[in-house]
């Protein structure tokens, strides 16, 4: 029997309404050596938030319908176990301009994404600097 290889990488939970997004990010997010866990809306990523999971990061796309960005981290923070975990707003570079300054986010992550752009995101929170 082999060994589960992936318990060890840290969780990235992916939080996007567009499915071409959560498939990009899971896929890159995994060749860098993380484990993702997408969420297609920001009241799914809050359940499974609430059922235990513990990621190491989010990435939170900000445009959402019903439960937008803004609202995610207004419960998030609420949530005592996890309300400390970094935030990394996904959106296309206006929106992040126009948002960001209230967010109180930990970085951010320009639309469209590519396999650099999310590699330099995510070193930090593996304890690397790309």
């Amino acid at each position: 029997m082999f060994a589960d290889s992936t318990a060890d990488r840290p969780v990235v939970l992916i939080v996007d309404d567009d499915p071409s997004v959560l498939l990009l990010v899971d896929v890159l997010a995994e060749r860098l050596g993380f484990r993702a866990k997408a969420a297609s809306s920001g009241l799914q990523a809050l359940e499974l938030l609430r059922e235990g999971l513990r990621p190491a990061v989010i990435l939170l796309d900000i445009m959402m319908e019903r439960i937008d960005g803004l609202t995610f981290l207004s419960h998030l923070h609420e949530m005592s176990h996890v309300a400390d975990t970094p935030v990394v707003a996904m959106s296309t570079p206006a929106v992040l301009e126009r948002y960001v300054p209230v967010l109180q986010v930990d970085g951010v992550l320009p639309k469209p994404i590519t396999t650099q752009s999310l590699e330099a995101c995510l070193a930090r929170f593996r304890g690397e600097e790309v």
